[in-house]
């Protein structure tokens, strides 16, 4: 993409899970386990009565701690996608999106969803669970140019409309990515070197910024704008309180 070999990149799709992934518990009140200590666990979330279903890995279908496979996923692929894009740093500037919500239980977050999103220099992003139609119905990131298209996942799978795109050496003027040797040894190493890891704090801020805002988005149901220089949500009072959440006391900032 940053060489130039599928031409300009107009579109992004980023391809996640949908549904729940049911790690084991039960929507029934109990008394938590002697072992937990559930108010901690809490934190500032709201009060809730202890179930099996909300602790452990099922926190993430909650919309208290968690926000479903979009917010479990979007760090992963809109990652790699922003990569891709040369925007590790950047943010959209239009998001809308709508997602399906269950209408029982104990879960809340949604099952199946699609966001769209406009960047300033007019690239759009599709982040989506649940559709066919957005990277063929699977997970991975896929890059859409005048000249092709390229799609990843992760681990080694790779494809692309040319094949020999995916054989293509990148000459040694291109651009050149770091190559990681692990994200444990590249931490360990930049501990010691002090030099910036190659995937930094702000880097994975920025990755899941797209999800959080798709999130409220879909919350809403409207567009918002946003400003990706100062992290502001621009004329909705509404959909600007929920980039933070009320906290129980005693926990603030």
């Amino acid at each position: 993409m940053l060489n130039g070999r599928i031409g300009k990149v107009h579109t992004v799709e980023v391809g996640l899970p949908s549904g729940f992934s049911d790690f084991g518990g039960t929507d029934t009140i109990t008394k938590p386990p002697k072992e937990l200590d559930y108010d901690t666990w809490l934190g500032p979330a709201p009060y809730a009565p202890y179930a099996s279903a909300r602790v452990h890995k099922n926190w993430r279908w909650h919309l208290d701690y968690g926000g479903g496979q979009l917010m479990d996923w979007i760090g992963h692929h809109a990652d790699i996608a922003h990569w891709g894009l040369g925007k590790d740093n950047d943010g959209p500037i239009e998001i809308s999106g709508y997602g399906e919500y269950p209408k029982t239980g104990l879960w809340n977050a949604a099952t199946k969803f699609r966001i769209d999103t406009k960047y300033a220099d007019g690239i759009k992003m599709v982040i989506a669970g649940g559709h066919k139609e957005v990277c063929n119905g699977t997970t991975g990131t896929k890059w859409i140019g005048d000249e092709g298209w390229i799609w990843v996942n992760r681990g080694n799978s790779l494809d692309a409309n040319n094949k020999l795109i995916i054989r293509d050496k990148i000459k040694p003027n291109e651009i050149h990515l770091l190559k990681s040797p692990g994200h444990v040894r590249n931490f360990l190493d930049c501990v010691r070197s002090r030099k910036e890891a190659i995937a930094p704090c702000e880097t994975a801020h920025r990755s899941a910024t797209p999800g959080h805002l798709g999130q409220i988005a879909m919350l809403i149901g409207r567009k918002i704008n946003f400003n990706p220089e100062t992290e502001e949500i621009i004329g909705d009072t509404v959909a600007s309180r929920l980039l933070g959440r009320p906290m129980r006391v005693p926990y603030h900032l």
